[in-house]
């Protein structure tokens, strides 16, 4: 189903069957973006967490005073 260019005049006349369809492509397409940038986050959260590890002393080591 084409998604560019839909407007209301459009939606009111689909039947409940491509609605559906329409809501299951909507759905799908939604799903894989969030996914996408979920796992973009958790690699850069990723590379911070590593970044604050070499900042901090390490835990044997003698504070500086």
């Amino acid at each position: 189903m084409e998604l560019a260019g839909m407007d209301r005049e459009c939606l009111d006349t689909l039947s409940i069957d491509e609605l559906w369809a329409l809501h299951t492509e909507v759905d799908q397409i939604l799903a894989a973006r969030l996914f996408a940038e979920k796992r973009e986050l958790e690699k850069r959260l990723d590379q911070l967490g590593q970044g604050a590890n070499l900042n901090e002393p390490a835990k044997n080591s003698p504070a500086k005073h």
